[in-house]
C-alpha cells in the first residue's frame, strides 16, 4: 500500500471485507457468493465520481485476500487491524462506508453516520443486512450496487 502525500480536501471512506467465516455461511445459508472484486471496483468507482480526493480505509479479517484484490489501488490503505475494536473505531470516523455482509461491516458504516455503499446480493432466504430488510425499514443512506454486472 502507499502513503498519503497531501491531505488537502481528502475524504476518508471506511471499508469492510467480511471474509473467513462468511464464505460457508453465504454458500449454505443464502445460496450466495461473497462479494468480489467487481463489487469492489464499482464501490471504488462509485466515491471516486463523488468525493474529489477520497481515501479508502480498509479493515477486514482476511488481511492477505485484501492485499490480493485491493494493494494495486493507490487511494487504498489497510486500517492497523490490531484488533476488532480498533478496526471498528477507525472504520466509524469514515465520512462514508464500503462494507460486504454482515453485521460488523453495517455497525462500522452507521456509526459513521454517511452513505453506506453495500452489495446487492439476490439472498435465497430473508437476511437482516440485505436490501429487502434495508428499505424495509427505511434506512435511506444505504446505496446498493450490484454484486456482478
Amino acid at each position: 500500500m502507499y502513503e498519503i502525500e497531501d491531505t488537502k480536501e481528502v475524504t476518508i471512506i471506511g471499508f469492510h471485507i467480511r471474509r473467513t467465516d462468511y464464505i460457508q455461511k453465504a454458500k449454505r445459508d443464502f445460496k450466495a457468493p461473497l462479494p468480489g472484486s467487481g463489487y469492489f471496483n464499482r464501490a471504488l468507482e462509485y466515491y471516486r465520481k463523488k468525493h474529489k480526493r477520497p481515501i479508502f480505509i480498509v479493515a477486514s479479517d482476511d488481511y492477505l485476500f485484501v492485499e490480493r484484490e485491493l494493494s494495486h489501488h493507490k487511494d487504498v490503505f489497510l486500517a492497523p487491524g490490531s484488533s476488532p475494536c480498533v478496526d471498528m473505531a477507525t472504520l466509524s470516523m469514515a465520512k462514508d462506508s464500503i462494507i460486504t455482509l454482515g453485521s460488523f461491516g453495517f455497525w462500522t458504516g452507521y456509526l459513521a453516520g454517511g452513505e453506506i455503499v453495500y452489495p446487492d446480493v439476490k439472498f435465497q432466504k430473508r437476511y437482516r443486512f440485505s436490501r429487502a430488510i434495508y428499505e424495509e425499514v427505511g434506512l435511506d443512506f444505504m446505496t446498493p450496487l450490484p454484486v456482478k454486472c
